[in-house]
C-alpha cells in the first residue's frame, strides 16, 4: 500500500521543514490505509482486538520542505510470536527522481480486548498479517 502526501504549510515548523513528529503522522496514515485496505482493522474491531505500537525507530536522511511530494509505503518485515515489525519508507518524488528521506521500523502487538493481554500471533490473525504483503510496492533499497 502507498499513500501520497503533498507537504503543506501546516506540516512546516519554524525552521521551514517538516518537523520530525510529523513523519510519525505520515507513517501512521499509511499504516491505517494499508491495514484498512486489507480489512485487518475491521476484522480486529469485530474480534475485539486492539493493535498497539510498542516501539518506533525512525531514521531521517533528508529534510522535507513546503511543496515536496512524498510517497509513504509499508510492508511487513517480521512476524514473531507476540509482536510484528512493519518497515516503512517516505520517498520524495522530484523531477523524475525518487529518494528515501526517512525510513522506520514499527513494532506492534495485538491485545485481546477481553483479557487486556498481548495475544499470540497465530491462526487467522497470522493469516491476516501475512496477507498485508500480497502487493509489492516500490521500496528503494538502502
Amino acid at each position: 500500500m502507498a499513500i501520497n502526501i503533498k507537504v503543506l504549510g501546516y506540516h512546516i515548523d519554524v525552521f521551514q521543514h517538516v518537523n520530525n513528529a510529523r513523519y510519525l503522522e505520515f507513517y501512521e496514515a499509511d499504516r491505517w490505509e494499508w491495514m484498512g485496505k486489507a480489512n485487518l482493522i475491521e476484522w480486529a474491531i469485530q474480534n475485539k482486538i486492539v493493535m498497539a505500537a510498542v516501539n518506533i525507530n525512525v531514521n531521517y536522511f533528508q529534510a522535507v520542505g513546503l511543496g515536496d511530494e512524498l510517497t509513504v509505503i509499508s510492508r511487513m518485515d517480521k512476524i514473531g510470536v507476540k509482536s510484528a515489525v512493519c518497515y516503512q519508507q517516505i520517498i520524495r518524488n522530484s523531477h523524475g527522481q525518487s529518494e528515501v528521506v526517512s525510513d522506520a521500523y514499527v513494532t506492534f502487538v495485538f491485545i485481546d480486548g477481553k483479557t487486556n493481554k498481548a495475544m499470540v500471533i497465530a491462526d487467522e490473525l497470522r493469516e491476516k498479517i501475512e496477507a498485508l504483503n500480497n502487493k509489492k510496492d516500490s521500496f528503494i533499497e538502502m
